[in-house]
């Protein structure tokens, strides 16, 4: 075991003392992810589609299942791997998914053909144009905006700046990514998103059934 390693085990030690949810752990995983993300040592995620969302999902599944299982089969054992091999298993696994979801994509993309003229032809111009979509956005947003008030109320734990309205607001077309809007308030990836997923999306979800939308 190289000194990487043995720091964080210690940090992964100090993090598990602490209750789940607790600032104290938290703070140790984030310290955790980032020792991890400035190793060098995670699988190289350069020209895979969507490998951003990979990195995201693999932190939400590190920070659930380090200290105890609440999703994994196989949660972390520092007696068989090391914390860097555990994380890097889990990640191989959802980049080889974002690869399988581009080739789909890249298959059942209408390509252009040569008619009988020679010419160019866009199959997706042959296909009849949908209906106007519903103003789905519009109402999301009166939504928030008359829903304000409570949903400011659920926020990051010790940080009110980073609460549900804000949060849905920015994940919506044109969708803000999970690095700007960590990077903006200066909180690890996997915190926001597992916030999101947890207290926000759920709500949105609801909203949407009440609309008739789902």
């Amino acid at each position: 075991m190289d000194e990487l390693e043995e720091q964080i085990l210690q940090l992964v030690k100090e993090a598990c003392c602490h209750p789940r949810g607790s600032k104290e752990r938290n703070k140790k995983l984030n310290e955790i992810i980032w020792l991890l993300q400035q190793s060098g040592r995670l699988l190289r995620s350069a020209g895979i589609p969507d490998a951003e969302d990979a990195l995201q999902q693999t932190w939400l599944y590190f920070c659930r299942n380090l200290c105890e299982t609440t999703t994994a089969k196989h949660p972390f054992d520092p007696e068989k791997n090391s914390i860097i091999t555990w994380v890097n298993v889990y990640l191989r696994y959802r980049l080889k998914d974002c690869r399988i979801k581009a080739i789909e994509k890249e298959y059942w993309t209408a390509k252009p053909i040569v008619d009988i003229n020679g010419q160019l032809v866009d199959p997706v111009d042959f296909i009849p144009a949908r209906p106007e979509p519903p103003p789905i956005l519009e109402e999301i947003r009166q939504w928030l905006e008359q829903e304000g008030t409570l949903l400011r109320s659920i926020h990051v734990r010790d940080r009110p700046d980073i609460h549900c309205q804000i949060l849905i607001e920015r994940r919506l077309p044109p969708e803000t990514s999970w690095e700007v809007l960590s990077k903006e308030f200066g909180v690890a990836i996997a915190t926001l998103s597992s916030f999101y997923q947890r207290e926000c999306f759920p709500r949105l979800l609801n909203f949407g059934k009440s609309q008739g939308y789902l």
